[in-house]
């Protein structure tokens, strides 16, 4: 009797940075590796950026500019001008952690004043602290030691790893806030609007918020908030608005096995409908089929 080959196995590929800003997946890491001549312009994105310098430096602008030497590590908080970073020297190297909202259990994801305590060092700097943190040399060890294990779980498909990658990204966070100790206390005297404003929208973003109440919040017309909000950060107060309610409608899909419905009332929506149109606007997928495209478990009938 003839035998039946077995297919070989199908390798899937490495998740990209392609991969996480599209939103297949919460976090990304790589080499940090700015080269070439120095750019300008200022940049904005919606999801935290941690940045270990290893060797050599690099020169970036945030609130200032600012000079990265080996040991130091970078915070920028979602919706944080920054200029273009530039490594200096043929030697200087890096690893750049990047994670969306999602990334983090649903206690530790808002940014406001019930912020999980693993956001405490980037909630800080959004708060006006200073971006950049000192590691010693077993901080600096850790943290790479950590950066090189989520880079490696994400080159392979095994399971659980999404798990995996959160416990990892968590002792990212845990070390951060050894780092940042109990004397650091923000700076409120040069906070800008849109720094405000954004740790509003981040906050309440899941109940019933418009640009009014935002505007109310950080007592200035409706009219100035969106002006200074769009100018400095690129998006609109709805988009901002947008941005966090799809963050946490990803967690939950990637997550949880709730049908949409009720999903869609837990980000702020009450029309169905509506949500999966804005979902599908944003993500290219209806949610349902964003969710069987990751992988996630479907809602139990």
């Amino acid at each position: 009797m003839a035998r039946t080959k077995t297919p070989p196995e199908t390798k899937k590929p490495a998740l990209s940075r392609e991969d996480f800003e599209r939103h297949g997946l919460p976090v990304w890491v790589g080499p940090y590796a700015p080269r070439g001549p120095a750019r300008t312009g200022t940049i904005t994105h919606s999801y935290a950026v941690i940045v270990l310098i290893t060797r050599g430096q690099s020169k970036v602008r945030h609130t200032r500019e600012l000079v990265l030497r080996a040991g130091d590590v970078h915070l920028i908080p979602p919706g944080d001008p920054h200029g273009p970073a530039h490594l200096e020297g043929a030697d200087a190297a890096g690893w750049a952690l990047a994670f969306h909202p999602e990334a983090l259990p649903q206690e530790d994801t808002s940014w406001g004043s019930h912020a999980g305590p693993r956001l405490g060092p980037l909630l800080r700097v959004r708060d006006g602290c200073h971006p950049v943190f000192q590691a010693n040399a077993t901080q600096r060890q850790r943290l790479e030691r950590w950066m090189r294990l989520i880079q490696s779980e994400l080159a392979h498909d095994e399971r659980s790893r999404d798990e995996a990658v959160g416990a990892l990204l968590q002792l990212v966070l845990i070390e951060l806030e050894r780092m940042a100790g109990p004397e650091a206390t923000p700076d409120t005297s040069g906070l800008g609007l849109a720094r405000k404003a954004l740790t509003y929208i981040e906050a309440n973003a899941l109940g019933h918020l418009s640009l009014a109440d935002v505007a109310r919040a950080v007592g200035r017309s409706a009219t100035h908030v969106a002006g200074v909000v769009r100018k400095e950060t690129g998006r609109t107060v709805g988009e901002w608005i947008l941005e966090y309610r799809m963050a946490e409608a990803r967690r939950r899909l990637r997550g949880t096995d709730e049908h949409v419905d009720t999903l869609a009332g837990r980000v702020g929506y009450a029309d169905v409908t509506h949500f999966i149109r804005l979902f599908r606007r944003t993500h290219g997928l209806t949610p349902a089929a964003w969710r069987r495209a990751v992988g996630a478990p479907a809602p139990a009938r």
